[in-house]
Parts: structure tokens; sequence; C-alpha cells
């Protein structure tokens, strides 16, 4: 599949929105611009579209690059990855790690890591197939 990776920008928000139901998570579009103004401010977090060279949307990856006191190098977290239910197994999803890992290597960074959540079977396969090596059990604790 011909597919372009672009960064996103306000007027995205709705179609961001409707590709977070993927994750199960259900923004409107408005929260969706909230946020991207708050990323806005650093660079470290960015977000692209996959789309059509007709503009359809397909896909959304966020990555976070940051520098880490134990690593050597920054390190490059894909904090979001989702691919449109109706363009699922079409590379699409292959196509955004690879643009995240050429960000990854632009930026000198060591490692390009994720998270997923436990069920998702899945997408674990997916992400082995992609390189990615289990290497940490997550824990977290809200702050609210």
């Amino acid at each position: 599949m011909d597919v372009r990776v672009r960064s996103i920008e306000t007027r995205d928000a709705p179609v961001v929105a409707v590709l977070m139901r993927g994750l199960g998570f259900d923004p409107s579009a408005e929260e969706i611009e909230r946020r991207m103004r708050l990323a806005s401010r650093r660079d470290v977090d960015r977000a692209f579209l996959a789309e059509t060279h007709g503009g359809n949307a397909l896909g959304l990856i966020a990555v976070h690059i940051a520098p880490l006191l134990f690593y050597p190098q920054p390190l490059a977290r894909i904090t979001t990855l989702v691919v449109a239910e109706e363009a699922r197994r079409r590379g699409v999803g292959r196509r955004l790690i690879e643009f995240a890992y050429d960000l990854a290597k632009k930026a000198d960074c060591d490692t390009l890591e994720l998270t997923t959540g436990l069920g998702r079977a899945d997408a674990h396969a997916f992400y082995q197939a992609q390189g990615f090596h289990r290497s940490a059990f997550r824990l977290y604790r809200r702050v609210r």
C-alpha cells in the first residue's frame, strides 16, 4: 500500500479522535486539540499521521524522544500506534514503525521501545515480527 506519513496538525484532531477509538479510548476532537497544544510546546513529543496520497487517514504514531540518566544516548518511545481497522494487515503499521525507527536514528537514539497491553496478543506478535524484544515488566501508579 502506498502510504504517506506527515506530522499531525490541529485540523487532524477529529481524525485522530476516531483513530484513538481503535485503542479503546474515546476522546473528543476538542480533547485531542488540547493534548496537541500541550505536546506542541515540546520538540520531544511528535505525532504523525499515515494517509493515502488522496488524504484518507490510515494510522497514527506518536514518538517521545528522551535523554535518560541510565542510557548513553537518548531513548525513543512509541507512545501511540494505531491503524484504522480497514487498513490493518496492509503494511501501514510496519510503515509507521519504520518511520519511528528512522526518526530515532536521526535523533541519535540508542533504543526504540514501546509498551502494549498485556492482553493484546496480536499486537505482541506484530511487534516481535518488527524486531522488538520483550525486556521489562511495567508497573504504574496513578497520580490523579
